[in-house]
């Protein structure tokens, strides 16, 4: 969650991603790319896993393995790996492309696993994983990390983040200075292209859904159908950019960093950072430098969370969260603990604040905002018609300054 110096996705979040991503790419149960490891491996094929089977046998229907991380490492290129209803207690680490598919809502329980899921590198583009409930995980119960075209859809991802709750937090959890960790939220695409995060249903984890950019840029990927509530602690979704390398100068570097052109569209984002400080939908950037632009948050709806419904953060000179357009919303009884970085204390339907500089080309119209002190509330962005939105008993629908 981005929108206060409390947690590490304002202050120090480099450090704490850099670290996630070290941990993540030593988990267990990589999936091997063909012509490595074992020679027994499946090109596109279907393998198999039940509680049941074992390690020892082909993976097959009639005598399925019984990791899935088994199951993964000798899957070749394209192969589907199908697992049946039961609980497994392991992390999975993806790197080659395969399809992960969840047949009666098998569960991966990640207890003392940094994550559930880990979906990594350029060789796991086109990935799929579907159908299953993720969730004890120390950070992230799903994590895709540097990799493109990957699809996270029908998922169940709940209860993790759990580091956080540690005596001795560690990586990202682990707090920078006097902003606390948070371990990455509950599913996580960290310098990702081309995705779609589709139907998937992601609760009681420390926040939600989280874009970020430290190893690259985050763009064109799809966020679309989630459902994101009681996340406790930070924000339903939150689009951080944390590489100081987007913008240069006033130029932006698209092809090294920054999280832009996508699309964040029909999800539910209701009730989260009720214990902490968190939006139903956030955009910000951690510092000079940083970049979320030209982003489309479109017809989601977004109701009694801590911070506004929508909320926009720049926080510094020389950071760029120009071109976003948030079209078509309806958000309600929201910014339940007003928003202590733009000083605002009353509840808040959509809420854009610069620091510093000037916004440009921000929209925001069509949304329909209901129950709250402010309906939009801006402090140095591009002035919005009165009539460009709709308002139901709010006392103020327009500040603007």
């Amino acid at each position: 969650m981005l929108a206060a110096p409390r947690s590490s996705h304002v202050l120090g979040a480099l450090v704490a991603a850099f670290l996630t991503l070290a941990v993540a790419l030593a988990g267990p149960a990589a999936a091997r790319s063909p012509g490595r490891g074992h020679g027994r491996g499946h090109a596109g094929t279907v393998l198999y896993v039940a509680p049941g089977g074992s390690d020892a046998a082909a993976c097959s229907k009639a005598a399925p393995c019984q990791t899935i991380g088994h199951a993964v490492s000798v899957a070749r290129r394209g192969a589907t790996v199908i697992v049946r209803a039961g609980t497994y207690a392991e992390q999975v680490t993806i790197a080659t492309r395969l399809r992960l598919v969840g047949q009666g809502r098998p569960t991966i329980d990640a207890t003392g696993q940094l994550n559930g899921i880990v979906l990594r590198g350029r060789a796991a583009s086109g990935a799929l994983v579907r159908g299953f409930v993720v969730e004890h995980a120390d950070q992230e119960g799903i994590l895709a990390t540097q990799t493109s075209h990957v699809t996270i859809s029908g998922n169940v991802v709940q209860s993790n983040d759990l580091g956080a709750a540690a005596s001795r937090p560690t990586g990202e959890c682990a707090p920078q200075g006097e902003v606390p960790g948070d371990c990455g939220e509950g599913l996580h695409l960290m310098s990702v292209t081309h995705a779609a995060v589709t139907r998937n249903l992601v609760t009681q984890n420390s926040g939600g859904i989280l874009l970020t950019d430290e190893l690259g840029p985050t763009a064109h990927n799809l966020i679309v159908r989630n459902r994101v509530v009681e996340n406790p602690f930070d924000c339903g979704i939150t689009i951080a950019g944390h590489n100081d390398r987007a913008v240069q100068n006033g130029v932006r570097k698209p092809k090294v960093a920054g999280i832009y052109a996508n699309l964040i569209s029909r999800n539910v984002s209701n009730d989260n950072g009720l214990r902490g400080e968190g939006a139903g939908i956030l955009l910000a950037g951690a510092g000079p430098g940083t970049g979320v632009y030209d982003n489309v948050v479109k017809h989601n709806v977004a109701n009694g969370n801590n911070l506004a419904g929508i909320t926009l953060h720049s926080h510094a000179p020389g950071d760029d969260l120009n071109g976003n357009r948030i079209v078509g919303n309806r958000v309600r009884n929201d910014a339940l603990g007003g928003d202590p970085d733009a000083g605002v204390r009353d509840t808040t339907g959509i809420l854009i604040f610069s620091a510093v500089t000037e916004l440009k080309r921000v929209v925001v119209r069509g949304n329909v905002i209901r129950d709250v002190h402010f309906g939009i509330w801006t402090q140095h962005a591009p002035a919005i018609p009165l009539g460009a939105n709709r308002f139901t008993n709010v006392a103020v629908p327009l500040h603007q300054q």
